[in-house]
């Protein structure tokens, strides 16, 4: 691949004539006398960072209107004002302060991903028509500013306060049939409601219609498990027996899938650092096969196959919990496995974080994400695959999937999980649950004992010795 050199931009008056460079990128904010100067000195014209109103990065209150609403952030890098050459939507604290930092990093993956089809070969970025929305006035941005504090405080008393409960469900019909049903799905919820435990993250083992692999969460302790569900005649719980898994600390999102005639596993172990894969025999045994990926808090790491080549999709929780899609492909199943060129191929919290089984209908590869825009999990939206490559990768939204805000669970909905003739969900609802609560308490009163010892540093302004994203960070975030 070529190499990309940085040349500091000189004032527009003092580029010798003639002198041309492939892009021009303006990270500044050049003033509008030179912008048509500029526009001629680079081959694909000049390239700005705007936000959804036109506002140029480098102005006050950039991306102010998007953070503050609560959905996130938006931004995108125009060319020559007219076109849209790459988009970033990523998830952000509606206290607009609290995340600059946050946007500012943004700008390094917008600007590499318009940049990649050039470095290939010469083509030009995909491009979209860029139409910015009216900017709000002086006294509507303060509001939005005190609303989105507001939003952030209240976010952060509810991490404090509530706790997500999870169900699973079975949908009766195959996963493929959601694209084309314009209606929500009806969910029969399976087993009841606890107050130690919930289950999330269900997959069917292909080829059995009564067993399935899921996450237990123990709100004692904080850290979920895999255990395998039994399901009798009528879709209730008969028997739970833990997953007979060689692991230890907080395991979640059991994937599993055939190849060749066997059966295999991939449970998330972001906390661990490593994603693993297992092949489980026909007594339940899981047995190491491989490790994937090494160094890399890979969250809901899902494997398939496609054009020749075996994928795997995931968040890396490094660069973000809910907005970045991740990829590695590898010729054979064992490995060597290679990022893709272009990690993360994807920033947008609205349908990245994978959400359970990609699937292929009609020749089309789809792939289920999850909807984050203003709460982990809050919909399912399905992707279609457009390109797939080493290089290059390429999806869109074709259905998004809500959950009932008057059913048993109407805060979330965040798996789908191909079984057959049916598919799986899981349904998330916000509740009070004392022994989550408890822990909390007791985790954050131990904090400020080791604090008040000297043993853990504080930052001025931010109690660092709590995180209530410990469970979030993971898996569960209210």
């Amino acid at each position: 691949m070529p190499e990309l050199r940085e040349i500091p931009m000189p004032p527009a008056d003092e580029v010798p004539r003639g002198m041309h460079w492939n892009v021009v990128v303006d990270l500044a904010g050049v003033e509008s006398s030179e912008v048509e100067a500029w526009k001629a000195r680079g081959r694909h014209g000049l390239w700005q960072p705007r936000d959804a109103q036109g506002r140029h990065l480098a102005d006050a209150f950039a991306c102010h209107a998007s953070i503050c609403s609560g959905s996130g952030g938006e931004l995108f890098l125009v060319r020559n004002g007219v076109d849209v050459l790459n988009t970033v939507r990523f998830h952000a604290s509606p206290d607009y302060r609290r995340s600059l930092t946050r946007l500012y990093a943004q700008t390094e993956w917008l600007i590499k991903g318009a940049l990649r089809p050039l470095l290939l070969g010469g083509g030009r970025a995909i491009a979209t028509k860029f139409s910015p929305r009216p900017a709000p006035s002086r006294l509507r941005r303060k509001l939005q500013g005190r609303a989105g504090a507001v939003r952030a405080r209240l976010r952060r008393i509810a991490a404090k306060c509530l706790s997500e409960n999870w169900m699973i469900g079975v949908i009766e019909a195959p996963i493929h049939s959601l694209l084309s049903s314009s209606s929500q799905p009806k969910v029969k919820w399976l087993g009841k409601r606890a107050s130690t435990h919930y289950h999330a993250d269900p997959f069917g083992i292909p080829g059995q219609t009564n067993k399935l692999y899921c996450e237990t969460f123990d709100y004692h302790n904080g850290d979920g498990r895999i255990e395998l569900l039994e399901l009798d005649g009528r879709d209730a719980i008969e028997a739970i027996a833990p997953a007979s898994l060689p692991l230890s600390g907080h395991l979640s999102y059991p994937y599993l899938f055939n190849h060749e005639g066997r059966l295999y596993g991939i449970p998330e172990t972001a906390k661990q650092r490593h994603c693993k894969l297992y092949e489980i025999d026909g007594n339940g045994h899981w047995h190491f096969v491989t490790t994937l990926l090494e160094d890399v808090a890979a969250a809901d790491a899902t494997l398939f196959f496609w054009d020749g080549l075996f994928w795997l999709a995931y968040t890396d929780i490094a660069l973000g919990e809910f907005d970045n899609l991740c990829l590695s492909w590898s010729r054979n199943l064992t490995g060597p496995w290679q990022p893709h060129a272009g990690n993360p191929v994807k920033i947008d919290h609205r349908n990245s974080r994978s959400a359970g089984t990609p699937f292929v209908h009609d020749g089309v590869l789809y792939r289920p994400a999850q909807d984050c825009r203003s709460a982990y999990g809050q919909a399912t939206v399905i992707n279609r695959v457009v390109q797939c490559t080493p290089y290059q990768y390429l999806e869109e939204p074709v259905r998004r999937l809500c959950p009932d805000p008057f059913g048993a669970n109407p805060h979330g909905l965040h798996t789908l999980s191909a079984w057959g003739s049916r598919t799986l969900v899981d349904g998330k609802r916000y509740v009070m649950n004392l022994h989550e609560l408890r822990r909390k308490i007791n985790r954050r009163l131990r904090g400020r004992g080791r604090a008040d010892e000297g043993l853990v540093p504080k930052l001025a302004g931010k109690d660092t010795t709590t995180n209530e994203r410990a469970g979030p960070l993971w898996k569960n975030v209210p």
